[in-house]
């Protein structure tokens, strides 16, 4: 009975020793099939595994065979993901942007050019001119003697007391003696003048001249004279037909 107990005993062992030679080589093979196919990413390293090494698929368990695995295809992302980690497209290069046209604004309308006034025709005085305005116009005793003339050469006179006759007619015009010769003077030059200018004024030539002469006798008839030669020259006396 012992005997057969311990033959058990032994073949117990045995079987167990044989189980276990041949279970080895069989998960050797698998562990070896596995790593075929999948090799665990390092720890350390910052990004996945390239190439062929992918993720692994989880087996099918459709048939008891050796379990497969399916790589999968990745794939770009058509779209950039949103939120805060998302595409900066920076600006292109060419240039500065164009600045803004002024805008001119409305032209004012221009304004319309005033029409020059007619001059006027400057008024002229019509014979007899005064004694003043002959003196202020030295051009025309010029114009109506052609030089200036003394007092002998134009009335004759062989003495004018106080100016004798080497006067010019207009230094006769120009004298400033108030008393009656220094009028004559005046007044009888203008009337020379007149008369030589227009024949309506109311005496002739040589009735100036005649009456110059007669009233160089006194100072009292110079000045008589004198005041109707200034009525003749300022228009007062009827002019001749």
């Amino acid at each position: 009975m012992r005997s057969k107990q311990v033959s058990a005993l032994v073949f117990t062992l045995l079987a167990g020793l044989l189980s276990q030679s041949l279970l080895i080589p069989v998960l050797s093979t698998s562990i070896a099939d596995q790593k075929s196919y999948y090799s665990p990413p390092d720890p350390h390293s910052g990004s996945p595994p390239s190439g062929s090494h992918s993720s692994p698929m989880p087996p099918s368990h459709g048939s008891g065979g050796t379990p497969h695995y399916s790589t999968p295809t990745p794939s770009t992302p058509s779209n950039p993901p949103s939120g805060g980690g998302g595409y900066y497209n920076p600006p292109s290069s060419g240039g500065s942007p164009p600045s803004t046209p002024v805008d001119p604004g409305t032209p004012s309308t221009p304004s319309t050019p005033s029409v020059p006034s007619t001059p006027t025709t400057p008024t002229i005085p019509t014979i007899p001119f005064t004694c003043t305005y002959w003196l202020n116009h030295p051009g025309l005793i010029w114009g109506v003697l052609g030089w200036w003339g003394t007092l002998g050469n134009a009335f004759g006179a062989t003495n004018v007391p106080g100016f004798g006759t080497n006067l010019n007619l207009l230094q006769a015009l120009s004298n400033t003696r108030n008393d009656g010769y220094g009028a004559l003077l005046r007044e009888g030059t203008a009337s020379y003048l007149n008369s030589l200018a227009s024949n309506r004024f109311p005496y002739t030539t040589k009735q100036v001249r005649t009456s110059f002469v007669s009233a160089l006798s006194s100072n009292k008839a110079a000045g008589n004279q004198a005041n109707t030669f200034k009525l003749a020259n300022e228009g007062k006396i009827k002019p001749r037909a």
